[in-house]
């Protein structure tokens, strides 16, 4: 099943065809500038309403996760994967390029400062709570796309592994959205545009489609 976000996605696409290409594709492939300048539109319209879909899922299993977590005390494997990722990530290195000391035969010097312990030793909710704010702000401000590694940061870390993502599906959303970079980036009145097959772009945008369908799936297991 489906979630509601993917449901809304699904009809925007559909919304777009209807208003930007043509009703009936021609079999010889021949448009006016018009049509050709329309699906320009329909490919950036249609990468920017992909984008904002991974980046609306992916927030909203977090926060259910994080919902749960708290009302129940059960944690969600997307929450505990993202731990992991930050954790690795934020993992502070040794300015002395030794060895960490262990910490044992030290604990008075360790007791001196209980007043923060919590910075040294924090607790799992504030863990949580600062992987989750790091992904959320890097998922708003900083994603800007759909290739292959704009979706691996998103997805791995909630819990999503290689293996369950369609490689075909991610080549070809690759390839489509670097196409939709060339036309985003370049002016129509500096360098000519590649004419762009209405038929074949409402294709291609389907398969892009169809494997977030899939995705929104695996999604709901994390």
């Amino acid at each position: 099943m489906t979630s509601p976000r993917f449901s809304s996605l699904s009809r925007r696409i559909y919304e777009l065809r209807r208003n930007l290409l043509p009703r009936n594709f021609d079999p010889v492939g021949l448009y006016s500038d018009r049509v050709y300048e329309r699906t320009r539109a329909f490919r950036v319209l249609a990468h920017a309403e992909f984008e904002a879909y991974i980046e609306d899922r992916c927030l909203d299993i977090l926060h259910k996760a994080h919902l749960e977590w708290k009302s129940t005390g059960v944690i969600r494997p997307c929450l505990l994967s993202l731990m992991a990722h930050h954790e690795a990530i934020a993992k502070p290195s040794n300015p002395t390029g030794g060895t960490v000391p262990k910490l044992l035969g030290n604990i008075p010097e360790g007791l001196s400062d209980l007043s923060d312990s919590s910075k040294k030793y924090p607790t799992l909710a504030s863990k949580i709570e600062t992987a989750k704010k790091h992904y959320s702000t890097y998922v708003r401000e900083k994603n800007h796309g759909i290739k292959e590694r704009n979706l691996l940061i998103l997805l791995l870390p909630l819990g999503v592994v290689k293996h369950e993502i369609d490689s075909a599906w991610l080549l070809a959303t690759e390839g489509w959205a670097t196409e939709r970079g060339k036309v985003a980036h370049t002016s129509a009145s500096g360098k000519m545009q590649v004419q762009i097959d209405p038929k074949a772009e409402f294709n291609t945008v389907l398969q892009v489609l169809t494997g977030f369908k899939k995705m929104d799936g695996i999604l709901n297991q994390k």
